[in-house]
């Protein structure tokens, strides 16, 4: 091999060297300085409670300050609500979505029930509310009744 030769493949190593020793920098730059910086993810299990009446239909409003954005909806812990309620796709990035089911189940519940399960994404840093109202609820013959609602974040999730 000549010299020519030689120091021709010598600077096309360093040229190498170089290209990826300036990936491994972009690299590194692009990834979040802190752990902290990263997005995390809760569930939040809607509660409704209809005292001793048999609950077979509801609809709620749900909204979420800002930082925060619902991802998911899974449905309940009881047969009669275990399908996700019906809502608007679209509505999950706006910070607000209304759900709504109804079961022609023979044995409805009573008392407090999880109805759903939300899964919210939570901004780095931030520290969102949540607040949920209850828009109607009905018994299994359709007569309105006065039903509570409440969220919690599921055992696990940080408060």
């Amino acid at each position: 091999m000549t010299r020519r030769r030689a120091a021709a493949l010598a600077r096309r190593g360093v040229v190498r060297r170089g290209l990826v020793a300036g990936l491994l920098a972009l690299t590194l730059c692009a990834l979040p300085a802190r752990a902290e910086s990263a997005a995390r993810f809760r569930t939040l299990a809607v509660w409704l409670d209809a005292g001793s009446e048999p609950l077979a239909a509801y609809q709620i409003e749900i909204r979420a300050s800002d930082g925060a954005t619902i991802v998911g909806v899974e449905g309940g812990a009881t047969a009669a609500f275990a399908a996700p309620p019906h809502y608007d796709p679209a509505a999950l990035q706006s910070g607000r979505i209304i759900l709504a089911t109804f079961t022609t189940a023979a044995h409805v519940p009573r008392g407090r029930t999880r109805v759903a399960t939300l899964h919210v994404r939570e901004a780095a840093g931030s520290a969102p509310t949540y607040r949920a109202e209850v828009v109607a609820a009905a018994t299994p013959d359709g007569r309105r009744i006065p039903v509570t609602v409440e969220l919690l974040a599921q055992q696990g999730d940080p408060a």
